[in-house]
């Protein structure tokens, strides 16, 4: 993505940082949602319409909304994907990722005769456990034994020895969630033209297959990560540069799928 004019040279930021920060993720995930929408067949968008409105971006954070308000019926770990050995879903006890997909994509597709806001929620559902699995912090892997929980590592504003280092902890999970002020500049919907620009010629190699291709996927790049990224690794400045390129090839995954899977149910009924 380095090749994108658009994209700013960013590095991620201190976790709880300035309310700048997490307005720069949330412009990033915009920019997911939008290029969903730019994607989604006519019939798909009336049908996004018809029970999200004119945008869907709000969505895509709306279970840690009900979390905030204290008003969500499962534990946190439902955003989390679990993975065995051959990066299939785990079957596992308690909240599920892959499993509570599934059955909201199961009430949306028999969605004549039941209320609206049972639709509604279930597509808000799916549109923010879509964008956590394609979170590689999210991804927990049983052939990575510390990748099953959340871990810190320690990261710090140097590139050499010489440099002045600022060094300090962040968990695993949170380090894929927080960008600097480097990204104050940018809007959900120039985020959308640099992912179409920079991965557009692969949409149809993204959106190809099943959710449980998309989730082997995932899998594999977590699997080439968890190699190195391990507790109490210490992270350059040069390394999380690196990172951005993977990072926000998963967010245009992320859209060009998730487009897909809501053309599906809407031609679903």
């Amino acid at each position: 993505m380095k090749k994108v004019a658009l994209l700013l040279l960013s590095v991620f930021a201190v976790i709880g940082a300035s309310a700048q920060t997490g307005a720069s993720m949330k412009r990033v995930l915009e920019g997911s949602m939008i290029l969903a929408q730019r994607n989604l067949s006519e019939d798909g968008k009336e049908f996004v319409r018809s029970f999200l409105g004119q945008s869907f971006y709000e969505d895509v954070q709306y279970l840690y909304y009900l979390e905030k308000k204290n008003q969500a019926e499962y534990s946190s770990d439902i955003h989390f994907l679990y993975l065995d050995k051959n990066f299939r879903p785990m079957k596992r006890e308690g909240d599920d990722l892959i499993a509570t997909i599934e059955a909201s994509m199961a009430i949306v597709r028999d969605r004549e005769g039941r209320e609206r806001a049972e639709v509604v929620m279930a597509l808000r559902t799916i549109i923010n456990l879509m964008s956590d699995m394609h979170n590689i912090g999210h991804v927990r892997l049983e052939s990575v034994p510390h990748s099953m929980q959340d871990f810190k590592i320690w990261r710090y504003n140097g590139d050499t020895p010489k440099y002045i280092k600022r060094k300090y902890q962040v968990e695993w999970s949170r380090f894929w969630n927080v960008y600097s002020g480097s990204h104050s500049g940018m809007t959900g919907a120039m985020w959308a033209d640099d992912y179409e620009l920079a991965y557009g010629a692969k949409a149809n190699e993204y959106a190809a297959g099943s959710l449980y291709d998309w989730v082997a996927d995932i899998g594999k790049s977590a699997n080439e990560i968890y190699k190195w990224a391990v507790p109490d690794y210490e992270m350059s400045r040069i390394q999380r540069n690196d990172l951005e390129d993977f990072y926000f090839e998963m967010m245009a995954k992320l859209g060009y799928r998730l487009a897909k899977m809501l053309d599906m149910l809407a031609q679903q009924q």
